[in-house]
């Protein structure tokens, strides 16, 4: 099965970023093929490096990095939201993308699940 998952929500405005890691962390070990992490509106502070966060949250970004070298799942920011938040463009693994190939990854997917 080829699955998206769409990430809306900032790494520190609720513990959906945490939830979207774990599941995505869970489908890979289920042997299930994730076609791309699509990161929209604050979701896209998540590709963000080097923000200062307090002793109890945990470095999101690292680990979608981590997570990306180690299973080859693309890591997707929206680009108008980079372009609305972000004065510099965002690093690697992370890359910018149109809502255009959001749908095209949607039509190519079993399954769209969102936080």
């Amino acid at each position: 099965m080829k699955i998206l998952v769409v990430v809306n929500e900032g790494p520190w405005s609720s513990s959906l970023g945490v939830t979207a890691l774990r599941l995505v962390r869970a489908l890979i070990d289920s042997g299930e093929h994730l076609t791309a992490i699509f990161f929209r509106e604050e979701g896209v502070y998540h590709g963000q490096a080097g923000r200062a966060r307090d002793a109890g949250t945990p470095c999101l970004t690292e680990a979608w990095q981590s997570l990306s070298a180690d299973h080859g799942v693309p890591l997707l920011l929206c680009s108008s939201a980079c372009q609305r938040r972000f004065e510099e463009p965002v690093g690697l693994p992370f890359r910018e993308a149109g809502l255009a190939r959001m749908l095209e990854l949607t039509q190519h997917s079993d399954r769209v699940v969102t936080f």
